[in-house]
């Protein structure tokens, strides 16, 4: 300030000041760093690895580990999950590797692989998931690198198919040749799954995510139980859109916590929804909360935001690629074809007039020479095309109808059968206390020997859907189940379920509601027989199971366990 008097510069420091212009030359503090506007220190400790190092990075870390033969631990065995490898351990030994079978679909040659790997360097087997997935067991940590290689190798993948991911996109396992279907949206679900994989900033999400396409056929894909839910339907005329085929939106299902995704009034085009889910997706990564995991899914984000906020969001995204959402209430919908809930199993006919052939696997397991077997029937027989169902079961499309028989008897033979009852045909289970460290019931085994004793006291003309889930987190979904089982631990220590009875899906939408529980799990069997023998005592004619437990209020629910009535 030279050239300046005291008394001048006295003035101009008190004036500088009175502006505020001093704030403006004055060194800033270095702003708090944040993960989309949460500080770092407010992140939960999953949020703050995942900072340090993103999932994508992490493959210095697996080639170490592989060749040290160490199984990853703690944090880090969090971010291996979204490599695909989860140490199950103490429950079971090694990994479990998770694949991505995008769509429910892969190829014959692909399966046979799979039983190679399943034998060479897994533990001899594999199981269909509910998510219309496959999962391998017992991988020992020396042979991670092979895995993903013969994955590789195979045009198969377990990238990005565990914890904060997008899960295994699921669509009908009969798209593309249901005669009723509206609309295959198979290429949506493709689409969707590779923009996923091939961009950072979709892998390691708040938190989990699920995505469903439904093209309005005759089998489910249980599509409302998503976080996001496309379902094709019809517009008919007189409503305010033009008539065509859409896709409505449903957004923040999750019935482990007792929602199913939310009628929204928001449609797109079917070839728009692929992008509509990543719009969607990126909303969800910009804002869902980091700091409590138990608060990270989308419900929760629709619970404090907003429906209307959140489709305002993502519309503001799909604008600028020039893509508009519609919006229109169901009341303007054309009725959906009807659900066949056996439809997954048996021999049905195809839109082109071949036979597509689903077969019944015992709580969804796989052993390699079944593997092999439906490989070859698909190359042989059906186009190389397989798909599986979020009921843990198998369907080989495109069979000629002279060939259904004898592709019939090698599916039988090979321990497969294209029958099943009433329980069996809708019976699955998570992989439970047998093999996962979370479970508390043994799932698996006690969903067979419950499908048994049942099949040898009852024959059904409906089927009843049986759910067993072995703890809260509920991979099979309990509570969409006729007959919903979650493992639970009694008093003294021992396994045991809760019952829940009455859940639905689809046009049968609807929680199960408490019957009875923690049972030890010795009593499940028969505390599951009185239930069907006093439904069958006292029921309408020909009334579902689900239709008369929905009729009775909740406090006669307890009566169904009433032995002396069932015997009556």
């Amino acid at each position: 300030m030279d050239g300046f008097t005291p008394e001048q510069q006295a003035y101009l420091v008190e004036t500088v000041n009175r502006l505020g212009l001093d704030r403006a030359f004055r060194p800033s503090a270095a702003a708090p760093e944040t993960v989309y506007g949460t500080p770092i220190e407010d992140l939960c400790k999953e949020e703050r690895r995942k900072h340090e190092i993103h999932p994508c990075d992490l493959w210095d870390a697996i080639e170490d580990w592989t060749l040290r033969g160490v199984i990853a631990e703690g944090l880090d065995q969090f971010l291996l999950r979204h490599w695909g490898f989860f140490n199950v351990e103490p429950a079971d030994s090694g990994y479990m590797c998770r694949l991505r079978i995008t769509a429910c679909q892969l190829r014959g040659d692909q399966m046979i692989a799979l039983a190679r790997i399943a034998e060479d360097l897994a533990g001899g087997f594999a199981h269909v998931t509910t998510r219309g997935n496959i999962q391998l067991r017992n991988i020992a940590p020396q042979d991670v690198l092979a895995v993903h290689f013969a994955l590789r190798e195979a045009g198969l993948s377990c990238h990005g198919s565990g914890a904060d991911s997008a899960r295994n996109i699921t669509v009908s396992p009969i798209a593309g040749f249901d005669p009723a279907e509206l609309v295959d949206l198979r290429p949506q679900a493709l689409m969707l799954g590779e923009h996923i994989l091939n961009t950072r900033e979709l892998q390691g999400l708040p938190r989990k995510f699920n995505v469903s396409f439904d093209g309005g056929g005759t089998i489910s894909c249980v599509a409302d139980t998503n976080d996001i839910a496309f379902q094709a339907v019809r517009i008919v005329a007189g409503g305010p859109l033009e008539p065509s085929i859409y896709c409505r939106i449903g957004l923040g299902g999750i019935t482990g916590h007792k929602d199913f995704a939310r009628e929204t009034g928001v449609l797109c085009r079917p070839e728009d929804a692929g992008r509509v889910a990543v719009a969607m997706l990126h909303v969800f990564v910009e804002h869902a909360d980091r700091t409590n995991r138990k608060r990270a899914r989308l419900k929760y984000l629709l619970d404090a935001r907003g429906v209307d906020w959140f489709v305002a969001e993502a519309a503001e995204k799909l604008a600028e690629k020039g893509i508009a959402l519609f919006y229109a209430g169901p009341a303007h919908d054309a009725p959906r074809a009807s659900i066949n809930r056996q439809g997954h199993i048996g021999a049905y006919p195809q839109a082109d007039g071949n036979r597509y052939v689903g077969v019944a696997l015992e709580m969804g397991r796989l052993s390699p020479d079944q593997m092999r077997l439906l490989g070859r029937l698909a190359l042989r027989h059906g186009r190389n095309d397989l798909r599986l169902t979020v009921w843990q079961n198998v369907v080989l499309p495109h069979i000629p109808e002279d060939r259904v028989a004898l592709v019939g008897d090698g599916l039988a033979q090979g321990g497969m059968p294209t029958r099943a009852t009433s329980f069996a045909a809708g019976a699955v289970g998570c992989t439970g206390k047998w093999a996962c460290k979370f479970g508390l019931a043994y799932t698996k085994a006690d969903g067979t020997a419950l499908v048994r004793h049942l099949e040898s006291r009852f024959t059904l003309e409906q089927p009843i859907n049986i759910h067993l889930t072995g703890c809260p987190n509920s991979c099979a979904q309990h509570y969409i189940g006729d007959i919903g089982l979650m493992g639970a631990t009694l008093p003294d220590g021992g396994e045991g379920y809760m019952v829940v009875l009455g859940g639905g899906t689809d046009s049968d939408e609807g929680l199960a509601r408490p019957l009875t529980g923690p049972i030890p799990a010795s009593d499940l069997n028969e505390t599951v027989e009185t239930v069907i023998a006093n439904y069958l005592a006292q029921r309408h004619p020909s009334e579902s199971f689900l239709a008369f437990i929905r009729r009775q209020p909740d406090d006669a629910l307890p009566a169904l366990m009433d032995r002396t009535s069932a015997a009556a």
